[in-house]
């Protein structure tokens, strides 16, 4: 079995004592919690917005994720996640609403709006650099997910993605708390691919060169100099091996994390002490991931009435990293499997034994992969500080005021070495070594004056804030690149010598954003519920005329369940019906397409040029949000159950024009086109047999699901629909989804030349024959070309959503939580290389069956060299379901009961066993199915051969003290 051992000792204190409390947490929406809407906290009872909340006694910790995206996969209705690597993750909250610009929901930590864009074109093809990594997911207390445009509005031009409110350990009053976790354990391998070996490959290579006409002759001339045909006598060792590449680059890894919490105060301050250390050596040799954290919460009281709240973090991770993805001849997995198995791992002497050097790229052009992983240098580093003070004052029991001061500096440090042994020279290049710095520096003043007060003996309440905000942000990246230096041990930059210089460049962008904000919340007898936000914020990212946007929202609920005719019912604990509508923006689609730039000029002397054309009417994104919702508890909360109907309009979509050559310009940007989110949510929850009520068995089940619908409604005019990515296209059109496959519908393969009855493009130079490939003549013009292709599939799930069920008995308990997902399309691009069965790439077992003879039935078409006949071309043919249903964690632990000198010691003390991604039901033939591609977020299903999540068992201890 491949998989995971974790040994852990994992001690969670308060929250291991509260285990029958624990269970409470997991039902859906409880009408006495207070929730985190962003500036202030509101009892769930008298919210009319759509707000999930997850508390850190709910059991996450039990997934052991390396960053909060990670842990809310499956967690939370409207919430997709797809992991990008063992650390990132993409995550999208009611659908993605855009083009080109950010996906990303607004993200902040203790009230600090944190840095989570990725930095753009890092050294490392293809990997995710994603800065939410930095956060230890052990320091977090709460997560709150604003997802309607009540709950969003508030955040302006920033909230049209969604707003995850992460709140991390508190101080406490009166007793002290120490938490420290502890686990380390292995990593395996993921299953292998299986590809042909030296017999079968070398049998498929020759037929393959018979059947596109070669003679004998002329393969011993070719490729039968490879293939052992016509090697010459000092060779025969190099091209008569059975190489398992997967077995040179796959391994078995460790990964080790500890983690303290010391929280404790009294009535005048309260502290709150977080230390982690995170170490991980990825499966890929040569690759490793480490994370050091450091987080102070300090709150303290100065007299009655003055009060200060305070907050300072930092973070430092390291990475040695593997290009993915597209990055065909650097992207160790793929190579893997392309990789001829009759090639030698090192080079050889005259006697055939292995010398210490990798052996060079072969006559395919693949690089080695051993060379990758051994030789090439992918590194990254980050170091992030993040601090908040927020000074309160109190004029009276109704109205307080809060000045806060904050920042988030995050800067990450790259380094890259391509060296020549066993690389394909790129032109000119024999060797390359790459810099490159970037930071982001994020300032922000807020001052909140908040007025919260019942009226006429409790029937009114009232609930309201203003404020403002200053913010500004700077960012600022500096590149070079140095070549064909003298050795590969020479491996830096080397300024010293101006002719190795090849490249430099920088880029230094800011942006301000000044709000003006104002919300009230007002109940008449907690039965009547209304609220409205209103927020205007100006950016310096648009022109004058464009700078301001205005965000308004309003909402109404009635609790039924406080109508006479339902109050105090047995049955029903808790009714409330809500809607919602609003606006909210999306301020992220560059900071300078507004503008007209000056850009170098190439000349012989120092010029510039007007280069950039700026668009005066380019703005922000604006979504239109409309909810509808119900949340129901049921039995004095043994059932839970909440549903919302949303639709999510966006427009003014940032898109990017292309302009002919002859105007001087490369592209414009443009406001223009619009997308539509429509679904619905739903959460249960239900305590089957509640231990509270005396039964020694307990069971409680959670299910959520989300249903969303996508929907293109307009494009640009002028916008060129079609997106060529090279191996695979995409189209943007009216009627369509984002992330819509455009391609050729395959219907199989001719069994027999007679069968033709189409033409293979105008001129029909190739035609179709026997063992070609049915393409489906679409408009009916007989002929098979660009004007046949339509959409063929999306990356967008119609269904997806996460079910556990908690069952304890005695001191015994199991979590068993399953993640699932239908209705998605993925391109399986390592599948399209290894049956392309057009070159002299290693190739899948399944070729095996290619077509051979009139008749043959078949749905492998025939061996060509080359690919006349466009066998190859995108359809449906690598296109495959996406479904799955995932067991992503099953966690066994058992309760010590404390007695005697343990009790004085320990407040709790459990062991317990985790099982992660032990198995998976799809249909899908690539590593896994749950694939991300956070280069283009709107096309998640994108497969090269990445990283997939990793099956897991965990043993472990957790300890109170």
């Amino acid at each position: 079995m491949m998989g995971v051992l974790l040994f852990a000792a994992l001690m969670s204190g308060e929250r291991a004592a509260a285990q029958e409390k624990t269970s409470d947490t997991i039902v859906v929406g409880r009408p006495d919690e207070e929730v985190n809407i962003g500036y202030i906290n509101i009892p769930r009872k008298r919210l009319g917005a759509s707000v999930s909340e997850l508390a850190s006694d709910s059991r996450l910790k039990d997934l052991a994720s390396f960053a909060p995206n990670n842990m809310l996969q499956g967690q939370v209705a409207g919430v997709r996640v797809m992991p990008t690597s063992a650390t990132g993750a993409l995550l999208n909250i009611r659908g993605v609403s855009t083009f080109n610009g950010g996906t990303t929901p607004l993200y902040v930590v203790d009230g600090v709006p944190v840095k989570a864009t990725r930095f753009k074109n890092s050294l490392a093809l293809n990997v995710d650099n994603d800065p939410l990594s930095d956060i230890h997911p052990e320091d977090i207390a709460s997560i709150s997910i604003l997802k309607d445009a009540q709950a969003t509005s508030i955040y302006g031009m920033r909230g049209g993605n969604g707003v995850v409110l992460i709140t991390t350990n508190q101080g406490t009053a009166g007793k002290t708390f120490l938490d420290v976790s502890a686990y380390s354990g292995v990593q395996f391998q993921p299953d292998r691919i299986q590809v042909l070996d030296t017999a079968l490959y070398r049998g498929v290579m020759l037929d393959k060169e018979r059947a596109s006409g070669q003679s004998d002759a002329a393969i011993r001339n070719g490729v039968g100099r490879y293939l052992l045909v016509s090697t010459p006598a000092d060779r025969v060792e190099r091209y008569n091996n059975n190489t398992k590449w997967q077995d040179q680059v796959l391994r078995n890894s460790m990964t080790d994390n500890f983690h303290l919490t010391l929280r404790g105060g009294d009535a005048g301050a309260r502290y709150a002490l977080n230390v982690g250390y995170t170490g991980q050596s990825g499966v890929i040799s040569n690759t490793n991931f480490s994370r050091f954290n450091v987080r102070f919460n300090l709150d303290y009281k100065v007299g009655r009435k003055l009060s200060f709240l305070n907050t300072i973090s930092y973070s430092r991770t390291d990475r040695k990293l593997s290009d993915a993805g597209n990055a065909y001849n650097t992207n160790p997995l793929f190579l893997t499997t392309v990789k001829a198995p009759t090639l030698a791992v090192f080079q050889q002497d005259t006697k055939g034994a292995d010398l210490p050097y990798p052996d060079s790229a072969d006559y395919a052009g693949h690089n080695n992969p051993y060379s990758l992983i051994s030789s090439m240098i992918n590194k990254n580093n980050t170091n992030r500080i993040t601090g908040k003070t927020t000074g309160q004052y109190i004029f009276s029991p109704y109205l307080s005021l809060r000045v806060g001061l904050s920042f988030d500096y995050f800067r990450l440090s790259e380094t890259r070495f391509v060296p020549s042994a066993g690389m394909l020279p790129t032109n000119y290049i024999i060797r390359a070594s790459s810099r490159q710095n970037s930071y982001e520096l994020m300032l922000l003043n807020e001052n909140v004056l908040t007025y919260k007060r019942g009226l006429g003996d409790g029937k009114h309440s009232i609930t309201a804030f203003v404020g403002n905000a200053i913010q500004t942000t700077s960012q600022d990246s500096k590149y070079g690149r140095a070549v064909n230096a003298s050795s590969d041990q020479l491996t830096t930059v080397n300024t010293s010598d101006p002719l190795s210089l090849d490249s430099i460049g920088s880029i230094s962008p800011k942006w301000n954003l000044m709000s003006f904000f104002a919300s009230a919340n007002y109940a008449y007898l907690d039965k009547y519920l209304f609220g409205v936000n209103m927020r205007a914020d100006g950016s310096s990212r648009f022109q004058s005329s464009h700078q301001w946007g205005y965000f308004p929202s309003a909402s109404a609920a009635w609790r039924v369940s406080e109508e006479s005719f339902l109050r105090g019912s047995r049955l029903v604990s808790d009714l409330k019906l809500r809607t919602s509508y609003g606006l909210t923006g999306n301020d992220d689609v560059g900071f300078t397409n507004a503008f007209n730039a000056l850009v170098p000029a190439p000349y012989v002397y120092s010029a510039v040029r007007f280069g950039i054309l700026g668009d005066p009417h380019f703005q922000w994104e604006q979504t239109r949000q409309f909810d509808a919702g119900l949340d129901l508890q049921l039995a004095k909360g043994r059932f839970g159950f909440t549903f919302d109907f949303y639709d999510k309009h966006t427009d003014h979509l940032y898109n990017i024009i292309l302009l002919p050559g002859t105007s001087g310009f490369n592209n414009y940007a443009v406001s223009e086109g619009a997308v539509t989110n429509r679904g619905v949510e739903a959460s249960f929850s239900w305590k089957v047999l509640d231990r509270a009520q005396g039964r020694v068995f307990g069971w409680q089940t959670v299910l959520n699901v989300t249903y969303n619908k996508n929907n293109v409604t307009s494009a640009p005019p002028r916008l060129d629909s079609v997106i060529d990515y090279g191996d695979y296209t995409t189209v943007l059109q009216r009627g369509a989804a984002l992330g819509s496959f455009y391609g050729y519908q395959a219907d199989g393969v001719y069994a027999r030349t007679s069968d033709v009855k189409v033409k293979n493009g105008a001129a029909n130079s190739n035609p179709f024959r026997g063992g070609d490939m049915i393409f489906k003549d679409v408009n009916g013009d007989g002929i098979i070309d660009g004007k046949d292709r339509k959409v063929i599939g999306n990356v967008n799930p119609k269904v997806f959503g996460g079910f556990t069920n908690y069952f304890s008995y005695g001191n015994l308990d199991l979590s068993v939580f399953v993640d699932f997902a239908s209705g998605n399309k993925i391109y399986n691009a390592r599948r399209a290389a290894l049956e392309a069965m057009s070159n002299y790439d290693n190739q899948s077992t399944s070729v095996i069956w290619h077509w051979r003879n009139e008749g043959d039935v078949t749905d492998m078409p025939r061996l060509a060299n080359g690919d006349p006949s466009g066998n190859t071309r995108f359809s449906t043919r690598w296109l495959e379901d996406g479904s799955y249903l995932r067991f992503k964690s099953i966690t066994l632990g058992y309760t010590f009961p404390l007695k005697g000198v343990f009790r004085g010691v320990f407040k709790s003390a459990r062991v317990l066993v985790t099982g992660q991604n032990l198995y998976t039901f799809s249909k899908y033939k690539g590593y896994n199915p749950d694939v991300a591609n956070f280069s283009n977020p709107i096309i998640y299903g994108v497969d090269y051969g990445n990283v997939p999540p990793l099956k897991a068992v965990i043993f472990g201890l957790q300890v109170g003290l």
